[in-house]
């Protein structure tokens, strides 16, 4: 959530042309950092500025003395210059950083590009950067890769519907990149449309409409073993696409979901969806697998499911292929 409002208020400094002179963009999600990054290099200088005054290095080939030399120089025939420091989690000597933080150059807008790693607060540096807002961008949750989708779409100017946007979250979990790229593609498929809808996701490619994780999901929770084999041969066929581990990662997701379902003492849809971080619209499907899957089958489903990590693990799979893993899984699960 904090990367969410934090990442928006960027963009709108931005927007506005209110420049920080040091952005510090570090963490996981590279999404919202790669965001900030291109937003700026496309909003700071115009085309014709950047012959002069615009400077990406990257943090393996580059030392810290070298870019704060470049970062205290003046720009050229323009009011700023943009200096972006690529993979700067490679960078030796950060805290040479410390002086130039304590008095920036007004007239240059310096960004560090520090994925996957952070920054101790307790540090110096950490203390200093902080003064800049230094953006730490988190992994989402599943529920707040949904609000991120609101008002991604919103930018977008578009709508979605309810059932292909659950497949894009059971499908790519909270893989920003993945689920734009399938947002992006799904538009362009939309012509006069609005609302994305479970066909134009289809069309893109990267998901089948009826053979997905939240098809294979929905039918394992009404216990319909026909359907799943269905789906489950699909996979088999096609495991690039459906890798076992990501389908297990969803099934244990998936179960969480339907096991709180058990601990509601109200029978209000809204209510439970709210509780277990759904979308009203398919609490209906949690609240039916949790009659399918009363209390104690879910001590087994737990059980089962942490077998079958094992096993994916090279644990006591022997030769089995993950197709053949993943039929043995939902037999076991539905039995």
């Amino acid at each position: 959530m904090a990367s969410i409002s934090e990442f928006q208020k960027i963009v709108r400094e931005i927007e506005q042309r209110q420049f920080r002179p040091v952005y510090f963009l570090e963490g996981e999600e590279t999404y919202f950092i790669d965001k900030i990054a291109k937003k700026l290099e496309a909003t700071v200088l115009t085309e014709a500025e950047k012959g002069f005054n615009f400077q990406a290095v990257y943090g393996r080939e580059s030392n810290i003395t070298d870019i704060l030399s470049s970062a205290r120089r003046f720009p050229m025939m323009a009011e700023y210059q943009l200096i972006v420091v690529r993979e700067a989690q490679f960078l030796k000597g950060l805290d040479g950083l410390i002086p130039y933080l304590e008095n920036p150059v007004k007239s240059t807008v310096l960004v560090f590009l520090h994925k996957n790693k952070k920054v101790s607060k307790a540090t110096k540096l950490g203390k200093e950067l902080k003064k800049y807002g230094v953006f730490t961008s988190t992994k989402l949750y599943e529920k707040d890769v949904a609000l991120w989708m609101q008002t991604h779409l919103k930018d977008m100017e578009v709508n979605i519907q309810p059932r292909a946007e659950q497949v894009l979250v059971q499908t790519f979990g909270s893989d920003l990149q993945k689920i734009s790229s399938e947002l992006d593609k799904a538009k362009a498929n939309l012509g006069e449309r609005k609302t994305i809808e479970i066909d134009d996701i289809a069309r893109g490619g990267g998901i089948d409409k009826e053979y997905n994780v939240f098809e294979l999901t929905k039918s394992i929770g009404k216990r319909d073993l026909k359907q799943c084999l269905r789906i489950v041969n699909y996979f088999a066929s096609n495991p690039k696409d459906n890798p076992f581990v990501l389908v297990l990662i969803n099934l244990f997701n998936y179960f969480k979901k339907v096991h709180l379902v058990h601990f509601q003492r109200t029978t209000n849809n809204t209510e439970i969806a709210r509780a277990i971080g759904m979308s009203p619209y398919f609490v209906g499907e949690y609240v039916t697998a949790a009659r399918n899957y009363q209390p104690a089958k879910m001590n087994q489903v737990f059980d089962i499911l942490h077998e079958f990590d094992l096993k994916s693990k090279g644990i006591g799979a022997g030769k089995t292929s993950d197709g053949e893993l993943l039929t043995e899984l939902v037999v076991r699960l539905i039995q």
